[in-house]
């Protein structure tokens, strides 16, 4: 690896540590901060339906996408295609985020601020390096932008090519316009309002604490959106101003970006439709998160002979996520 690559995935490896570490020492330093008290935690009588709904789910989605995204995670440990690894680091981190959700309900009954912003943010840095997983995928299996001596799928709407001739690129254009909109995106959380919810309800006898707290808002909604707003902002800046290969540092810090920003917005639409009903906001999400696993493994098996093809060569260069986790 090029040591201009592996300086790259150093830096972007300590800023993922530093950004997950802020909210971890704010937690330690004031544990229970932010839960709601008074009214706001009151007894919810869950009716017989959701609390066998909430037990399949506990028992059997939960079980079942961990169980898929482990299987997916043995499946690319060695792979080295930047995609491939890339997928691979962030389904482990969500793997991780969802092994800390059991234990927080497992053994904090719901109540656990720390435990709860591990799963929060393990499922930030997975919808991170899927991102880019996706981003790399498309770049160098389906449209060809950055591999040089390859024909890029967009030729026949450029016309002329960066490749073979001095003219500026079509689709960095078209990026150098996408990322701003994306940061407008980004500029909507903020504005959302911070509400809680909490109580504690019976399942199948079993006391257990439900909540969307002032941490998981503070987290979700201003903390993802600021991060993915000084991102994103950086992405367009290298597009704009970096010489030389510029699209793949932008690459990377739009996925960074896009990370926070799409699991923001996932917990902003969950909470406002369920916001009177936790227990519906965590099945939702549990299906989603099991969709999210089981399509990852189809897609990994319907294209298999592409992307595990013995002997063939990964389709470009890693920024040091090909590298095998156990090294």
């Amino acid at each position: 690896m090029k040591p201009s690559r592996r300086s790259s995935a150093l830096w972007l490896g300590a800023c993922i540590l530093v950004t997950g570490l802020l909210p971890m020492l704010y937690y330690w330093s004031f544990p229970g901060q932010f839960r709601p008290q008074g009214p706001t935690s009151g007894f919810y009588a869950t009716g017989v339906f959701e609390q066998w709904l909430m037990v399949a789910t506990a028992f059997g989605i939960k079980p079942a996408y961990m169980l898929l995204s482990l299987i997916a995670i043995i499946w690319l440990w060695r792979q080295h295609a930047p995609d491939l690894a890339a997928l691979r680091w962030g389904l482990i981190a969500f793997w991780l985020g969802e092994n800390a959700c059991s234990v927080e309900y497992m053994l904090f009954s719901g109540t656990s601020d720390f435990w709860e912003y591990l799963h929060n943010f393990g499922m930030a840095v997975c919808f991170s390096f899927v991102t880019y997983a996706v981003l790399e995928g498309m770049d160098l299996r389906l449209i060809k932008l950055s591999p040089p001596k390859d024909r890029c799928a967009a030729l026949t709407l450029c016309r002329t090519c960066i490749k073979y001739t001095d003219v500026p690129c079509g689709l960095v254009r078209v990026f150098q316009m996408l990322i701003p909109a994306t940061l407008v995106a980004a500029i909507v959380l903020p504005c959302a309002s911070l509400k809680t919810a909490a109580y504690d309800t019976s399942i199948l006898g079993a006391t257990v604490h439900y909540s969307e707290n002032m941490a998981d808002q503070l987290f979700e909604i201003r903390y993802c959106p600021a991060l993915a707003i000084l991102l994103l902002t950086a992405s367009w800046l290298v597009l704009l101003l970096k010489k030389t290969d510029p699209v793949h540092f932008s690459k990377v810090l739009f996925a960074a970006g896009v990370g926070p920003l799409g699991f923001g917005y996932l917990r902003l639409f969950l909470f406002a439709a369920f916001h009177d009903d936790i227990i519906q906001f965590v099945v939702w999400e549990e299906v989603t998160e099991l969709v999210f696993s089981f399509a990852v493994l189809f897609m990994l098996f319907v294209f298999r002979r592409t992307l595990f093809a013995k002997g063939g060569s990964a389709p470009g260069e890693a920024i040091g996520l090909a590298e095998n986790p156990a090294h």
